[in-house]
C-alpha cells in the first residue's frame, strides 16, 4: 500500500492536535512492517530530499482537503528534528 492512502485512512476523520496525529502516524509504522519500511525510507533520506518529498505530499494533501491535523504531523517529518526523534521513536521498538 502506498504511504498517502495508508496516511488518509489513519487520520480520517475530525481533525484534532497534531501531535496525536503523529503519534497515531508512529504506530501504525510500528504495527505495520511495510508502512513502517515506508516511513523509515522517508525519515533516513538527507534533509533537503525528505523536505521536497514532504512538499510535495503537504500539496497534494492541501489540494485533497486533507484534515489539517494529518498535514501537520506529516510537515514535523519535513524537519532534521523531527525526522531524528520520529526515527529513534520508531527505532525504540
Amino acid at each position: 500500500m502506498s504511504l498517502l492512502p495508508k496516511l488518509r485512512r489513519l487520520f480520517s476523520g475530525p481533525a484534532g492536535d497534531h501531535r496525536e496525529a503523529i503519534a497515531r502516524l508512529l504506530i501504525a509504522a510500528r504495527e505495520d512492517e511495510a508502512f513502517g519500511q515506508q516511513v523509515r525510507f522517508l525519515l533516513r533520506l538527507p534533509g533537503p530530499q525528505r523536505t521536497s518529498l514532504v512538499n510535495t505530499a503537504l500539496h497534494e494533501m492541501t489540494l485533497r482537503g486533507e484534515p489539517q491535523s494529518l498535514r501537520q504531523a506529516f510537515a514535523v517529518l519535513a524537519t532534521d528534528t523531527g525526522a531524528a526523534a520520529a526515527l529513534r521513536a520508531l527505532d525504540s521498538s
